[in-house]
């Protein structure tokens, strides 16, 4: 590989580029994308995005309709602002936040999730039995994911663990939870549009408090709903 300075929607990156200088593209016409040459983590991202570092950015009516952040993406929220609501999900974008939680590390288990799209709320909470908080944390997410029937459309999902991140996307070693953690990825091998959004844990994100409460009750209720 050889990583060419380039503009990815306002921002300096480096894009993975053939002998003649152009992105190389994989079989879904997608463009290899980091944000430093020697940061293992690589996103995927719509060609005709990339621009010279020079070049001008364009207008809004030229991207595409459905433009989105990389695929399969993650991004922390500002320092100290507490993520929006998305509107209950009022865009295209299906807004998804997940949580789990363990009384005991391990212990009994719960998760938490709750998707918003268009006005309309989905909430899901489930017994896991004896677990760990890093096992529920990873099967919130998996039940989420499970849950969108239409995976086409733009997915942000997010969670407030760093572990999650970091072994879906961040490109950490996975030492414990390897099937679970390879059954996840499998599962966003469906979505053409996937984003995870790190967000503060219990700093008053109203879907991070909502989907951590949803857990918390599966624990308490010790079965599901």
């Amino acid at each position: 590989m050889a990583w060419e300075r380039r503009r990815y929607r306002g921002n300096k990156v480096w894009i993975d580029v053939d002998g003649a200088g152009a992105p190389v593209l994989d079989d879904r016409g997608l463009a290899s994308l980091r944000y430093k040459p020697e940061d293992e983590r690589t996103y995927t991202v719509r060609a005709n995005e990339i621009r010279a570092v020079d070049a001008p950015e364009p207008d809004a009516h030229e991207l595409p309709p459905e433009a989105a952040p990389p695929r399969n993406a993650s991004r922390p929220e500002e320092a100290g602002r507490a993520a929006p609501e998305a509107s209950e999900g009022t865009s295209e974008d299906l807004v998804i936040y997940t949580d789990g939680a363990s009384s005991g590390n391990p212990g009994p288990a719960g998760l938490g999730a709750v998707l918003l799209w268009r006005g309309r709320r989905r909430e899901i909470r489930r017994f896991l039995g004896e677990a760990t908080n890093n096992e529920a944390e990873l099967n919130a997410v998996l039940d989420a994911l499970q849950a969108v029937k239409r995976p086409a459309l733009p997915v942000r999902l997010h969670t407030d663990s760093e572990y999650v991140i970091g072994v879906l996307v961040g490109g950490h070693r996975v030492k414990v939870n390897v099937e679970l953690v390879g059954r996840i990825q499998a599962e966003m091998g469906r979505f053409e549009d996937l984003e995870f959004i790190k967000v503060p844990a219990h700093a008053g994100v109203p879907g991070n408090e909502r989907a951590d409460r949803l857990a918390r009750d599966a624990i308490r209720a010790g079965g599901p709903t």
